[in-house]
């Protein structure tokens, strides 16, 4: 290695000599060895690439694309160093040319510079803005580094450009999600998604961005389809339990709370939540089927016994109400409303007492007048 530096710098001290002792078309010279060194390169003769290389830079010290192809072999070579220096001459001399700041991006691109790779890569957009293999690289350096609102400005100009670029979408709408800007990221997600139906975690994206801008009925219709299409899919019926609780639908509630049971036949609190939107619905027999495997799997469970309680309320069955109320009492969390629930049936109990005594009052003297 020492060895070709050396030549190389010989060469051109050597050139440079020639070049004061005869006047020649140095321009013309230095191509011809530049087109030597190109032949030579191709046939993998390096050496000799390097010393015509040496020769056309020497004659033409001003000619950035003879730098440049200098510069590309050293790397090629591994001697980066050298290569380095090379294209750095190369933007010395012709700041516009292009190919010698892609030969130092590549350079501080293997060093992990990346601070530098993207001020070399902007300057490439600076003199070429339809590069889009540069904007692209330069967005994802953005979004390497956490610069989401520079790498969402490069992405959204390259998405201008290709509208359904799929890629460029789920970039576009992830970063329009990080940065909390929900509503734009819906608009794309959509995009993709009409582009993309049958993708099931783009599905649940958008859900949960319709979720979060308020458009729960859509929300509620995606995850539905989800866990139509996937009974096992714990989360989309999860999903489809919490919206339709919110938008107060009641079959959908119950929908969701048996595939969720199917899932997890031994939850409680599941059989619990089941059995109460039974009741809801009066549909009490399948309420009371649920309550009795609940509470032989938990018979201390406060929730479960409200409910069993309410069940005979509802029946009519006041005594039997009163005694399953009755065993929630030191529950905390369900006590309250026990103690409510008992005082509202003895006040039935009492007020249908009232009125048979009232009843027998008046056949009492339905009866007398009848007599006399």
């Amino acid at each position: 290695m020492h060895y070709l530096v050396y030549n190389f710098a010989l060469i051109c001290v050597i050139a440079s000599v020639r070049a004061e002792e005869a006047p020649v078309d140095s321009a013309s010279e230095a191509r011809k060895h530049y087109s030597w060194a190109v032949q030579y390169e191709r046939g993998s003769l390096w050496k000799d690439a390097l010393v015509q290389y040496g020769k056309a830079v020497a004659l033409d010290p001003n000619n950035a694309r003879y730098y440049c192809a200098l510069g590309k072999l050293l790397y090629r070579l591994k001697r980066v160093p050298e290569a380095k220096v090379a294209f750095l001459r190369a933007v010395d001399a012709d700041s516009s040319y292009i190919q010698a700041y892609y030969g130092l991006a590549r350079i501080y691109h293997s060093d992990a510079k990346y601070d530098s790779v993207m001020i070399l890569y902007r300057k490439i957009l600076e003199l070429d803005p339809a590069r889009k293999e540069v904007r692209r690289r330069l967005a994802e350096l953005y979004r390497y580094k956490g610069m989401a609102t520079e790498a969402l400005r490069e992405f959204g100009l390259l998405l201008k450009g290709d509208p359904e670029d799929e890629e460029l979408l789920s970039s576009v709408g992830a970063l329009r999600v990080e940065l909390g800007h929900f509503c734009e990221a819906l608009e794309v997600y959509e995009r993709l998604l009409r582009l993309r139906p049958g993708g099931k975690k783009l599905r649940s994206i958008v859900g949960g961005l319709r979720e979060k801008v308020g458009n729960y009925a859509g929300a509620l219709k995606l995850y539905r389809a989800l866990a139509e299409e996937d009974s096992s899919d714990y989360t989309a019926l999860s999903k489809v339990l919490a919206l339709s609780q919110r938008l107060g639908r009641r079959e959908d509630v119950i929908w969701a709370l048996e595939g969720l049971l199917r899932l997890r036949p031994g939850e409680v609190d599941l059989m619990a939540k089941l059995a109460e939107a039974y009741l809801d619905k009066e549909r009490l027999e399948e309420a009371r089927a649920l309550l009795d495997e609940g509470l032989k799997l938990a018979p201390e469970d406060g929730f479960l016994r409200t409910l069993s309680g309410e069940y005979y309320w509802r029946k009519g069955e006041r005594e039997r109400a009163l005694k399953e109320f009755n065993k929630v009492l030191g529950d905390p969390k369900w006590e309250g409303y026990a103690r409510r629930m008992m005082a509202t049936i003895r006040a039935e109990i009492a007020q249908e007492k009232l009125k048979r005594e009232e009843e027998k009052e008046r056949e009492f003297f339905r009866r007398g007048r009848q007599g006399s």
